[in-house]
């Protein structure tokens, strides 16, 4: 059997290891590709770091998230797909059987996982092993159910990202957004944050509000569209909800937006909550903020507020979007991709743990030669 070059985390809290690892084989439902690239953001460099509040897979383990890639094979079962054929290989692993996946909400899974990470989830470990390859690897299989078309207008290291880009995507559907709709994004400048304002320029947002720390991200975010995107800074001390209602008339904001990253600040969350209008909702995806988020009865009573949460997005919801970029309605060209061999995917981990911010697509590229990062 055939070797393939792989990097793996030993043990949290230490750098990746190189190594090889056996080409795998198709099984009948499983569609092989050939790693084009492989993208990294924060929470890469979080769990490598020993953050670890998630089950992992057995140690050592190849990492790896998000993939793009060509198809090399495919299973005797499969269809639909050919050989060549470029594609983003979505990661969210689940049973496929029990009664919420049946019913077509995979993201409510008690058994999922991610592969190449982690898993969220008690029952997750009972399975999280099955497909042993991340995507810091020259291969990855994965069901065919779970591997997504691309076309020709979008290049492979962009869709390294659609992970964050796809959270972003069905979280803001789930908050309703659409056309003519008013945004608030609390944690603007991060990954999920400048994918959302991309994604609702391209859903008809009208007026999009943002939040964050970094003055010259922020800047960088209006300038996406600046007659329709205002940011201001969580440290300028100005009331925030007064702010974000004198931007949408008096009314307050449709849909907020919450995606802070680890260690973010649940009361700045509970601050922001009011300034929600009559009948609009809250997405919460920020998946490393502690505390509870805290609504009087009264006010959701009288006000008909909707709270949610998002955890990744659907095969559909990934088609929708991916035909969006494709087309051009949602714009990530703004992206700037900061490329890295295998060899060097401990410097690649050490620029996202810098959060370099929203703007910048950290990707690893396991068949690249070994050069300076592009």
């Amino acid at each position: 059997m055939s070797k393939i070059n792989v990097a793996r985390l030993v043990e949290p809290g230490k750098p990746l290891e190189l190594g090889t690892a056996d080409k795998p084989a198709p099984g009948p439902k499983d569609v092989l590709v050939k790693v084009a690239a492989c993208g990294l953001v924060p929470n890469s460099f979080n769990v490598v770091r020993g953050y670890t509040p998630f089950g992992l897979p057995e140690l050592p383990a190849v990492f790896g998230l998000d993939v793009s890639g060509t198809i090399e094979a495919v299973g005797e079962h499969v269809v639909g797909f050919d050989v060549g054929q470029r594609v983003y290989v979505d990661p969210f692993m689940t049973c496929d059987s029990c009664h919420h996946c049946r019913r077509g909400r995979r993201d409510l899974c008690p058994w999922a996982y991610y592969r190449g990470y982690m898993t969220p989830t008690e029952r997750g470990m009972e399975i999280i092993n099955h497909y042993r390859l991340g995507g810091l690897s020259e291969y990855v299989l994965a069901p065919d159910a779970r591997v997504a078309k691309l076309p020709d207008s979008i290049d492979l290291l962009t869709a390294a990202r659609f992970g964050y880009v796809g959270t972003s995507f069905a979280g803001l559907l789930k908050g309703g957004l659409g056309p003519g709709k008013t945004l608030l994004i609390n944690g603007v400048t991060g990954t999920l944050g400048v994918a959302a304002v991309a994604i609702a320029l391209g859903l008809g947002a009208t007026k999009i509000l943002g939040v964050g720390r970094n003055r010259e991200l922020l800047k960088r975010v209006e300038e996406l569209a600046p007659e329709r995107v205002e940011t201001v800074s969580s440290e300028d001390g100005i009331d925030l909800v007064a702010w974000a209602r004198d931007r949408t008339g008096g009314l307050g904001v449709d849909t907020f937006y919450d995606c802070l990253g680890v260690g973010g600040d649940v009361h700045g969350t509970n601050r922001m909550l009011p300034a929600i209008t009559n009948g609009g909702r809250a997405v919460l995806v920020a998946g490393g903020v502690e505390g509870n988020v805290e609504q009087s009865y009264m006010d959701v009573l009288m006000h008909d507020i909707h709270a949610v949460g998002s955890q990744w997005f659907s095969a559909a919801e990934a088609d929708q979007m991916i035909a969006m970029i494709g087309a051009g309605v949602i714009d990530l060209s703004f992206l700037e991709h900061k490329r890295f061999p295998l060899s060097k995917v401990n410097e690649a981990i050490d620029l996202v743990g810098t959060r370099v911010g929203g703007f910048v697509n950290v990707v690893v590229e396991p068949g690249a030669v070994d050069i300076a990062a592009a």
